[in-house]
Protein backbone atom coordinates (compact mmCIF):
# COMPACT_ATOMS: atom_id res chain seq x y z
CA UNK A 1 0.00 0.00 0.00
CA UNK A 2 1.00 3.08 -0.74
CA UNK A 3 1.65 5.21 2.60
CA UNK A 4 0.64 8.99 2.70
CA UNK A 5 3.54 10.61 5.11
CA UNK A 6 2.38 12.60 7.86
CA UNK A 7 -1.45 11.38 7.91
CA UNK A 8 -3.76 13.61 10.77
CA UNK A 9 -4.42 11.67 13.91
CA UNK A 10 -7.72 9.69 13.93
CA UNK A 11 -7.44 8.80 9.80
CA UNK A 12 -6.23 5.59 8.51
CA UNK A 13 -5.17 4.37 5.22
CA UNK A 14 -7.12 1.19 4.02
CA UNK A 15 -6.81 -0.89 0.87
CA UNK A 16 -10.46 -1.55 -0.83
CA UNK A 17 -12.89 -3.23 1.37
CA UNK A 18 -14.52 -4.72 -1.31
CA UNK A 19 -12.06 -6.46 -3.00
CA UNK A 20 -8.68 -5.86 -1.36
CA UNK A 21 -6.89 -4.28 -3.93
CA UNK A 22 -4.63 -1.31 -2.97
CA UNK A 23 -4.92 0.82 -7.36
CA UNK A 24 -7.21 3.61 -7.14
CA UNK A 25 -7.57 6.92 -8.91
CA UNK A 26 -8.73 10.46 -7.03
CA UNK A 27 -12.18 11.30 -8.27
CA UNK A 28 -12.61 14.26 -5.70
CA UNK A 29 -11.18 16.70 -2.91
CA UNK A 30 -13.01 19.03 -0.68
CA UNK A 31 -13.76 20.19 2.82
CA UNK A 32 -16.69 19.18 4.79
CA UNK A 33 -19.57 21.45 3.12
CA UNK A 34 -22.31 20.74 5.68
CA UNK A 35 -19.96 21.11 8.90
CA UNK A 36 -16.71 23.42 7.94
CA UNK A 37 -13.57 23.45 8.99
CA UNK A 38 -10.42 22.85 7.02
CA UNK A 39 -9.18 19.10 6.71
CA UNK A 40 -9.58 17.86 2.95
CA UNK A 41 -11.25 14.92 2.30
CA UNK A 42 -10.75 12.69 -0.93
CA UNK A 43 -12.97 10.22 -2.85
CA UNK A 44 -10.93 6.98 -4.99
CA UNK A 45 -12.12 4.66 -7.74
CA UNK A 46 -10.91 1.28 -7.14
CA UNK A 47 -9.24 -0.01 -10.13
CA UNK A 48 -9.79 -3.39 -9.58
CA UNK A 49 -13.96 -3.18 -8.66
CA UNK A 50 -14.91 0.01 -9.34
CA UNK A 51 -16.36 1.00 -6.22
CA UNK A 52 -15.83 4.20 -4.84
CA UNK A 53 -15.08 4.94 -1.37
CA UNK A 54 -12.94 7.86 0.72
CA UNK A 55 -9.26 7.24 1.27
CA UNK A 56 -7.39 8.26 3.98
CA UNK A 57 -10.51 8.00 5.84
CA UNK A 58 -11.37 8.90 9.69
CA UNK A 59 -11.18 6.19 12.00
CA UNK A 60 -14.83 5.14 13.57
CA UNK A 61 -13.17 6.60 16.60
CA UNK A 62 -12.62 9.98 14.70
CA UNK A 63 -15.78 9.78 12.41
CA UNK A 64 -17.95 10.44 15.50
CA UNK A 65 -16.77 14.25 15.58
CA UNK A 66 -18.58 14.48 12.24
CA UNK A 67 -21.83 13.35 13.79
CA UNK A 68 -22.54 16.03 15.98
CA UNK A 69 -25.48 16.35 17.53
CA UNK A 70 -26.56 19.65 15.68
CA UNK A 71 -26.55 17.31 11.97
CA UNK A 72 -29.74 17.67 10.57
CA UNK A 73 -30.79 14.35 10.91
CA UNK A 74 -30.39 14.33 14.41
CA UNK A 75 -31.92 17.26 15.31
CA UNK A 76 -35.83 16.73 15.70
CA UNK A 77 -38.67 14.36 14.12
CA UNK A 78 -41.32 15.49 11.73
CA UNK A 79 -43.59 15.69 14.19
CA UNK A 80 -41.92 18.62 15.44
CA UNK A 81 -42.28 20.75 12.08
CA UNK A 82 -44.73 23.35 11.48
CA UNK A 83 -48.07 21.66 9.26
CA UNK A 84 -46.89 22.57 5.66
CA UNK A 85 -43.47 21.27 6.20
CA UNK A 86 -44.72 18.13 8.26
CA UNK A 87 -47.46 17.43 5.44
CA UNK A 88 -44.78 17.57 2.82
CA UNK A 89 -42.49 15.97 4.86
CA UNK A 90 -44.68 12.90 5.42
CA UNK A 91 -45.84 12.89 1.47
CA UNK A 92 -41.74 11.83 1.34
CA UNK A 93 -42.34 9.30 4.17
CA UNK A 94 -45.18 7.84 2.57
CA UNK A 95 -43.57 7.08 -0.53
CA UNK A 96 -40.89 4.81 1.19
CA UNK A 97 -43.71 3.13 2.82
CA UNK A 98 -45.51 2.38 -0.48
CA UNK A 99 -42.39 0.38 -1.53
CA UNK A 100 -42.37 -1.31 1.11
CA UNK A 101 -46.29 -2.43 0.55
CA UNK A 102 -45.98 -2.80 -2.74
CA UNK A 103 -43.66 -6.26 -1.58
CA UNK A 104 -45.59 -7.58 1.71
CA UNK A 105 -48.58 -6.23 3.01
CA UNK A 106 -47.50 -7.53 6.63
CA UNK A 107 -44.91 -8.28 9.11
CA UNK A 108 -42.11 -7.04 10.79
CA UNK A 109 -39.57 -4.42 9.55
CA UNK A 110 -36.31 -3.12 10.39
CA UNK A 111 -35.19 0.86 9.91
CA UNK A 112 -31.10 0.56 9.79
CA UNK A 113 -29.69 4.11 11.05
CA UNK A 114 -33.27 5.42 11.59
CA UNK A 115 -31.79 8.32 13.32
CA UNK A 116 -35.22 10.27 15.18
CA UNK A 117 -37.32 7.42 13.44
CA UNK A 118 -40.07 9.50 11.29
CA UNK A 119 -39.71 6.90 8.73
CA UNK A 120 -40.60 4.16 11.36
CA UNK A 121 -43.11 6.74 12.73
CA UNK A 122 -45.30 6.19 9.79
CA UNK A 123 -44.80 2.85 8.78
CA UNK A 124 -45.69 1.84 12.08
CA UNK A 125 -49.43 3.62 10.91
CA UNK A 126 -49.90 0.54 8.49
CA UNK A 127 -51.88 -2.26 9.59
CA UNK A 128 -50.19 -5.16 10.50
CA UNK A 129 -46.93 -4.08 10.78
CA UNK A 130 -44.07 -4.16 13.81
CA UNK A 131 -41.29 -1.86 13.40
CA UNK A 132 -37.59 -2.00 14.79
CA UNK A 133 -34.83 0.20 14.51
CA UNK A 134 -31.18 0.17 14.92
CA UNK A 135 -29.16 3.52 15.13
CA UNK A 136 -25.37 4.63 15.89
CA UNK A 137 -25.92 7.76 17.32
CA UNK A 138 -27.15 7.25 21.00
CA UNK A 139 -28.93 10.63 21.49
CA UNK A 140 -30.91 10.15 18.33
CA UNK A 141 -31.88 6.39 19.26
CA UNK A 142 -33.09 8.13 22.64
CA UNK A 143 -34.98 10.73 21.13
CA UNK A 144 -36.55 8.46 19.33
CA UNK A 145 -37.44 6.12 22.19
CA UNK A 146 -38.64 8.78 24.17
CA UNK A 147 -40.30 11.59 22.41
CA UNK A 148 -42.17 9.16 19.73
CA UNK A 149 -42.28 5.84 21.41
CA UNK A 150 -40.03 3.53 19.05
CA UNK A 151 -38.57 0.55 19.87
CA UNK A 152 -35.22 1.48 19.10
CA UNK A 153 -31.97 0.36 20.07
CA UNK A 154 -28.67 2.44 20.10
CA UNK A 155 -25.98 0.30 17.80
CA UNK A 156 -24.75 -1.30 14.65
CA UNK A 157 -25.48 -3.66 11.86
CA UNK A 158 -21.85 -4.96 11.47
CA UNK A 159 -23.01 -6.82 15.19
CA UNK A 160 -26.53 -6.58 15.43
CA UNK A 161 -28.66 -7.59 18.58
CA UNK A 162 -31.39 -9.43 16.25
CA UNK A 163 -31.53 -13.17 15.63
CA UNK A 164 -31.26 -14.83 12.19
CA UNK A 165 -34.18 -14.78 10.25
CA UNK A 166 -36.24 -12.47 12.64
CA UNK A 167 -37.58 -9.79 9.85
CA UNK A 168 -39.63 -9.79 6.56
CA UNK A 169 -38.30 -6.44 5.37
CA UNK A 170 -34.82 -4.40 6.39
CA UNK A 171 -34.60 -0.68 5.00
CA UNK A 172 -31.40 0.73 4.59
CA UNK A 173 -32.81 4.75 3.43
CA UNK A 174 -29.31 6.48 2.58
CA UNK A 175 -27.64 4.41 5.19
CA UNK A 176 -25.04 2.03 3.08
CA UNK A 177 -22.68 4.82 1.97
CA UNK A 178 -21.37 5.74 5.99
CA UNK A 179 -20.93 2.13 6.80
CA UNK A 180 -17.45 0.59 7.50
CA UNK A 181 -17.15 -2.51 5.92
CA UNK A 182 -20.53 -2.77 3.97
CA UNK A 183 -19.72 -6.34 2.63
CA UNK A 184 -20.02 -7.29 6.38
CA UNK A 185 -23.09 -5.07 7.02
CA UNK A 186 -25.22 -6.85 3.52
CA UNK A 187 -24.27 -10.45 4.73
CA UNK A 188 -25.88 -9.15 8.36
CA UNK A 189 -28.85 -7.85 6.92
CA UNK A 190 -29.31 -10.99 4.67
CA UNK A 191 -28.78 -13.24 7.93
CA UNK A 192 -31.59 -11.36 9.46
CA UNK A 193 -34.02 -11.62 6.77
CA UNK A 194 -36.85 -14.42 6.08
CA UNK A 195 -36.58 -16.87 3.25
CA UNK A 196 -38.33 -14.41 0.67
CA UNK A 197 -37.96 -11.25 2.56
CA UNK A 198 -36.62 -7.96 1.54
CA UNK A 199 -34.07 -5.79 1.35
CA UNK A 200 -34.52 -1.84 0.45
CA UNK A 201 -31.37 0.35 -0.09
CA UNK A 202 -31.81 3.99 -1.14
CA UNK A 203 -27.81 5.36 -1.82
CA UNK A 204 -26.35 8.18 -4.21
CA UNK A 205 -26.35 7.62 -7.82
CA UNK A 206 -23.10 7.35 -9.48
CA UNK A 207 -25.27 7.51 -13.28
CA UNK A 208 -27.34 10.53 -11.89
CA UNK A 209 -27.10 14.07 -13.82
CA UNK A 210 -25.91 16.11 -10.86
CA UNK A 211 -23.09 14.19 -10.64
CA UNK A 212 -21.82 15.24 -14.06
CA UNK A 213 -22.91 18.62 -13.65
CA UNK A 214 -21.83 19.42 -9.72
CA UNK A 215 -18.60 17.29 -10.13
CA UNK A 216 -16.63 17.99 -6.92
CA UNK A 217 -19.33 19.40 -5.04
CA UNK A 218 -22.08 16.72 -5.57
CA UNK A 219 -24.26 15.90 -2.47
CA UNK A 220 -23.27 12.32 -3.14
CA UNK A 221 -19.91 12.48 -2.05
CA UNK A 222 -20.86 14.28 1.39
CA UNK A 223 -17.51 13.91 2.34
CA UNK A 224 -15.92 12.80 5.41
CA UNK A 225 -19.68 11.12 5.80
CA UNK A 226 -20.10 8.99 3.29
CA UNK A 227 -17.21 6.20 2.97
CA UNK A 228 -18.12 4.03 0.21
CA UNK A 229 -20.50 4.61 -2.92
CA UNK A 230 -21.41 1.87 -5.55
CA UNK A 231 -22.03 1.35 -9.47
CA UNK A 232 -25.30 -0.14 -10.04
CA UNK A 233 -23.41 -3.50 -10.88
CA UNK A 234 -21.35 -3.90 -8.03
CA UNK A 235 -23.77 -3.57 -5.60
CA UNK A 236 -25.84 -6.42 -7.73
CA UNK A 237 -23.15 -8.83 -7.44
CA UNK A 238 -22.59 -8.23 -3.72
CA UNK A 239 -25.99 -8.86 -2.89
CA UNK A 240 -25.73 -12.13 -5.00
CA UNK A 241 -23.25 -13.41 -2.97
CA UNK A 242 -25.09 -12.60 0.18
CA UNK A 243 -27.84 -14.76 -1.52
CA UNK A 244 -29.97 -11.10 -2.63
CA UNK A 245 -31.62 -10.86 -5.86
CA UNK A 246 -32.25 -7.18 -7.32
CA UNK A 247 -36.05 -6.99 -8.33
CA UNK A 248 -36.28 -3.38 -9.28
CA UNK A 249 -34.20 -0.26 -9.19
CA UNK A 250 -35.32 3.89 -9.63
CA UNK A 251 -35.30 6.81 -8.49
CA UNK A 252 -37.99 7.66 -5.82
CA UNK A 253 -37.24 10.63 -4.12
CA UNK A 254 -35.37 13.49 -3.21
CA UNK A 255 -34.18 14.94 -6.51
CA UNK A 256 -35.03 18.35 -5.76
CA UNK A 257 -33.31 18.30 -2.67
CA UNK A 258 -30.07 17.02 -3.41
CA UNK A 259 -29.83 19.36 -6.46
CA UNK A 260 -30.92 22.01 -4.45
CA UNK A 261 -28.34 21.02 -2.14
CA UNK A 262 -25.29 20.76 -4.99
CA UNK A 263 -26.44 24.15 -6.42
CA UNK A 264 -25.83 26.13 -3.02
CA UNK A 265 -22.97 24.50 -1.92
CA UNK A 266 -21.45 26.65 -5.56
CA UNK A 267 -23.29 29.58 -4.61
CA UNK A 268 -22.22 30.11 -0.99
CA UNK A 269 -18.69 29.23 -2.32
CA UNK A 270 -18.54 32.53 -4.40
CA UNK A 271 -21.02 34.58 -2.79
CA UNK A 272 -20.34 33.83 0.92
CA UNK A 273 -23.28 33.47 3.41
CA UNK A 274 -24.70 36.69 3.59
CA UNK A 275 -28.46 37.76 3.47
CA UNK A 276 -28.29 37.21 -0.41
CA UNK A 277 -27.43 34.03 -0.02
CA UNK A 278 -29.92 33.17 2.87
CA UNK A 279 -32.88 34.39 0.47
CA UNK A 280 -31.87 32.78 -2.30
CA UNK A 281 -31.54 29.42 -0.14
CA UNK A 282 -35.04 29.82 0.86
CA UNK A 283 -35.95 30.05 -2.68
CA UNK A 284 -34.33 27.14 -3.93
CA UNK A 285 -35.45 24.72 -1.29
CA UNK A 286 -39.49 26.40 -1.65
CA UNK A 287 -42.30 24.17 -2.58
CA UNK A 288 -42.79 27.34 -5.73
CA UNK A 289 -39.40 26.24 -6.87
CA UNK A 290 -40.00 22.07 -6.60
CA UNK A 291 -43.27 22.95 -8.31
CA UNK A 292 -41.59 25.31 -11.29
CA UNK A 293 -39.14 21.85 -11.63
CA UNK A 294 -41.10 19.14 -11.39
CA UNK A 295 -41.62 18.25 -14.92
CA UNK A 296 -37.40 18.19 -15.00
CA UNK A 297 -37.07 16.02 -11.75
CA UNK A 298 -40.50 13.90 -12.99
CA UNK A 299 -38.05 13.21 -16.21
CA UNK A 300 -34.68 12.18 -14.78
CA UNK A 301 -36.23 9.83 -12.07
CA UNK A 302 -37.99 8.18 -14.88
CA UNK A 303 -34.61 7.42 -16.75
CA UNK A 304 -33.12 6.46 -13.13
CA UNK A 305 -30.78 9.97 -13.50
CA UNK A 306 -31.58 11.22 -9.95
CA UNK A 307 -29.10 12.23 -7.04
CA UNK A 308 -30.52 8.64 -5.30
CA UNK A 309 -31.16 5.31 -6.70
CA UNK A 310 -33.30 2.98 -4.89
CA UNK A 311 -32.67 -0.39 -5.30
CA UNK A 312 -34.97 -2.86 -4.27
CA UNK A 313 -33.23 -7.02 -2.93
CA UNK A 314 -35.10 -10.22 -2.17
CA UNK A 315 -33.91 -13.58 -0.56
CA UNK A 316 -33.32 -16.13 -2.19
CA UNK A 317 -36.30 -19.29 -1.13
Amino acid sequence: MSLIPDLPDGFEQICCEICGHDDRMLLASRTDLFLGGDIVFHMHKCLKCGVIYQYPRPTSAKMVDFYPSEYQQYTHGVHKENNLARFFRRYGLQKRCKIVMKYLSNGRLLDVGCATGDFLSEMRLQPQWKVVGIEPSHAAAVYAHKEVSLDIVAGFLNNPPFAQHSFDVITMWDVLEHVYNPQVVIHRAANLLRPGGILIVNHPNLDSIDRRIFKNVWLGYELPRHLYLFPSNLLQSLMVKAGLIEITRKSVYGSHAATASSLMFIIEKRFGYGMFTQYLRKFIFSKIARFILMPYFKLIDYYRRGSNITAVFQKIP
